[in-house]
């Protein structure tokens, strides 16, 4: 399967391309010292590979083992390459419990904060993880690779709240976040300058309404702890580039859009009224991953990020 391409609805600037090299067959590598692939994102599921230097995680591990190991092979990678998974919360589209028996057996920790160990020790046949010594708390700055600095910030989701990060290294940096019902202050002083933003956009407000999902379900969606309409993340991105420099975000990736109560038109419909960051957008899918995107340049940008963990609140 051939990786996704930038949102055919956007035009995108030759400078702002992801930068990739191919084999006779079309599939991708990457070669730099800070990459990053969506594997697949959405309401069914969410996976990101992260690789910086030699070794790779993964940034929730909401796609089964199976189909994870599949989407890394056309990326050129293997579940061999993973050394962590990192998760934002515990939600079954974020970490499917499939995954214990392969992180026991290959030895892959879990970083998560140590407010969702109750969640964890709820969670059906978690035990042999959970007694492996495999489980890494966190409550402030951690690094789930060497050299790859994890600033957590929470956020508001439900009831334990969900993880957004800025991710840093001498290459360049990363701002995450998904499954937030409301914007903090904090996240966008946090994502200032990042070289790569992935913020979710998941729903339509006028498609959430017209659905015949239960008024209660849509009443959660579209809370303050619940997710982002396409409008919220584009104010929200629209504040973070104007705060950044010139080029900053190079690259907005838009995770989570619902199947149900979102389309790419809807989502192209809010974004062209600016097609200065219109053309750095890449919205990723369900069922196919992105394209590598490479950071590979000494950090030029300082950042905002303190040592202790970011209430988003």
């Amino acid at each position: 399967m051939k990786p996704e391409q930038t949102i055919p609805l956007f035009a995108v600037s030759p400078n702002m391309q992801a930068d990739e090299s191919s084999d006779k067959n079309g599939a991708t590598q990457s070669s730099t010292p800070l990459n990053l692939c969506v594997l697949g994102s959405g309401s069914g599921g969410n996976c990101t590979v992260i690789q910086h230097q030699d070794q790779a995680m993964l940034l929730d591990a909401g796609l089964g083992p199976v189909t994870i190991s599949k989407r890394l092979g056309q990326a050129k990678s293997s579940l061999q390459h993973i050394k962590a998974i990192v998760i934002t919360h515990l939600d079954q589209d974020h970490f499917r419990p499939t995954w214990i028996n392969t992180m026991v057996g290959w030895r892959i920790p879990l970083y998560l904060h140590a407010w969702h160990m109750t969640d964890l020790k709820r969670m059906k046949h978690a035990a042999p993880l959970i007694t492996s010594g495999l489980v890494r708390e966190f409550a402030e700055k951690f690094n789930p690779l060497p050299n790859l600095d994890f600033h957590p910030i929470h956020l508001r989701h439900d009831s334990q709240g969900t993880f957004g990060y800025r991710i840093d290294s001498d290459h360049g940096s990363i701002g995450f976040a998904t499954d937030l019902g409301h914007v903090p202050d904090t996240l966008i002083h946090q994502f200032t300058n990042v070289d790569i933003l992935a913020i979710e956009a998941n729903y339509d407000p006028k498609m959430q309404q017209a659905s015949t999902r239960p008024e209660r379900l849509k009443r959660r969606v579209m809370g303050q702890a619940g997710h982002l309409s396409n409008e919220q993340a584009f104010a929200a991105i629209q504040r973070i580039d104007r705060r950044s420099a010139d080029g900053q975000p190079a690259h907005v990736i838009l995770l989570h859009r619902s199947q149900q109560c979102n389309t790419e038109e809807k989502v192209y419909e809010v974004f062209s009224q600016d097609q200065t960051i219109a053309k750095r957008v890449i919205l990723t899918q369900q069922r196919r991953r992105t394209r590598w995107f490479k950071l590979n340049s000494n950090r030029k940008f300082p950042h905002p990020v303190s040592n202790q963990l970011t209430l988003g609140f």
